[in-house]
């Protein structure tokens, strides 16, 4: 196949050399049989070189008006990680598997309940604030907070039973939880009302100020005591604590008093997405401290904790573009497809790195996570492009997709981590969460197919110019 030069020209690209010059081709056919072959092959690499460059610039310019919002939103992301990833530390270094274990658990129960509360008017929230809907935040805080409570019966409920069949520590641990519960849940909205306004460097201060502060206060109560129920109850007044705080100011700074009528609506609907997410992320942990040692436990967890550090920088990077995906009404996609094939390529390279801080961090005893994470990180550029598919779903209010993709998911995961987990152990986990995240991403992009076949909206290739 012949493509002159002149073709590559029309897409922004120049060849400076001698190739260019005299109009050369890039049929072989056409080349000099002897000296000229090795200056051909010399044109060649350099047409490549430049169209390379060419590529690399267009994705840089197109990323140029997200740069500040990307960069605050994966400090925000990196703060909370980080956090978690030297907690982890801490418990290792300074406790043992088992209470690192006990104490996931536990956390992992919190986590499975908090959907009680309508977890989804998070969402909601994060979408109507971008809109200029400030009265969205406070109804939906409520409305979340006193649902809630019906968590707190079920957790004393769950922890009476495990004072009794598994341990009374962790049985106290999870009435601990109980008491906290609703303020660790719904009073987590603040969050998305600085996401919403697209103050992500505020956001970033605060969480820096919430998880810097349980940092400390849970590594001095693992120093000084080394005991579950002292460690959750630091953990739980810490973040209750900070979240009421910023509740307050969040109320305080409202700009109107504007309400989306359909955010009760979205809320239930994006509950039910997070649902499958929540089952997702929660369900392996408990499945495996039933049938595994506590120290099984910590392993799976810590491989979580690992990958997770990609994961939100990842979500946040796709956060840091959705405020302006909200606002843009041609946008689909495809745009983010090269996007998605440079994440496959930082996957490979942190897959291929990640054994060094892993060995650094928490020391050869641990070496067993390597071929652990390095599975684990083939979830990166998957999980790329189920975030963007997701807040694509959420922008158009496609609620009946949404759920349909949920009940996907549910289904899917919690039959892979029933079948895999007994039989592979932490294996199966592994390959079950994966699998989710390949199901979620094709069941999504078929919706949206769908979608647009039958609106006759092609929409854009980009963000327009009003965006």
């Amino acid at each position: 196949m012949t493509i002159p030069l002149q073709a590559l020209a029309c897409h922004g690209i120049c060849c400076v050399g001698s190739c260019n010059r005299r109009g050369r081709s890039l049929d072989w056919k056409n080349q000099p049989s002897v000296g000229g072959a090795k200056t051909f092959r010399s044109c060649e690499w350099q047409q490549i070189t430049i169209l390379g460059i060419g590529i690399l610039k267009n994705v840089i310019r197109q990323l140029r008006p997200h740069i500040g919002n990307i960069f605050w939103s994966n400090c925000n992301t990196g703060i909370i990680a980080l956090t978690a990833l030297v907690k982890s530390v801490v418990f290792v270094r300074l406790g043992s598997k088992e209470l690192y274990g006990q104490y996931l658990s536990v956390l992992a129960m919190v986590q499975l309940l908090s959907l009680v509360s309508v977890s989804g008017s998070r969402t909601v929230v994060f979408r109507a604030i971008a809109q200029n809907y400030d009265g969205v935040y406070r109804a939906a805080t409520h409305f979340s907070f006193v649902r809630s409570l019906l968590g707190v019966p079920v957790l004393l409920g769950v922890a009476a039973v495990l004072y009794y069949v598994m341990s009374p520590v962790v049985g106290i641990g999870m009435a601990v939880a109980a008491i906290f519960f609703p303020f660790v849940t719904s009073l987590e909205n603040w969050t998305s009302v600085l996401k919403g306004r697209v103050e992500f460097s505020k956001l970033s201060l605060a969480n820096l100020l919430r998880y810097g502060t349980g940092l400390i206060a849970v590594a001095a109560a693992i120093l000084l005591t080394n005991n579950l129920i002292a460690v959750l109850l630091t953990y739980f007044v810490v973040h209750s604590g900070f979240n009421v705080l910023y509740h307050v100011r969040c109320l305080a700074s409202a700009r109107n008093t504007e309400v989306d009528p359909g955010w009760r609506r979205q809320s239930y609907a994006l509950t039910t997405m997070e649902l499958s997410h929540v089952i997702f992320g929660q369900v392996d942990i408990l499945l495996i401290a039933a049938l595994l040692p506590m120290d099984r436990v910590a392993v799976y967890g810590l491989v979580m904790k690992l990958v997770a550090v990609f994961l939100t920088a990842t979500k946040s990077t796709v956060e840091g573009i959705v405020p302006r995906l909200f606002r843009s009404d041609r946008v689909t996609v495809g745009y983010f497809y090269k996007f998605f094939v440079l994440s496959i390529v930082v996957s490979v390279i942190i897959a291929w790195l990640i054994r060094y801080p892993i060995l650094w961090v928490y020391g050869s005893a641990y070496a067993e996570l390597i071929p652990y994470t390095r599975l684990y990180m083939l979830a990166i550029p998957v999980y790329f492009l189920f975030a963007v598919v997701s807040h694509l779903m959420i922008k158009h209010q496609m609620n009946r997709e949404i759920n349909g993709s949920t009940i996907l998911g549910i289904v899917t995961v919690i039959g892979l981590y029933v079948v895999l987990i007994p039989i592979y152990g932490i294996w199966g986990g592994i390959v079950a969460s994966l699998l989710y995240f390949v199901v979620q991403m094709m069941a999504g992009l078929l919706f949206l197919r769908t979608r647009r076949e039958k609106t006759g909206d092609p929409g854009g290739r980009g963000f327009s110019a009003a965006c």
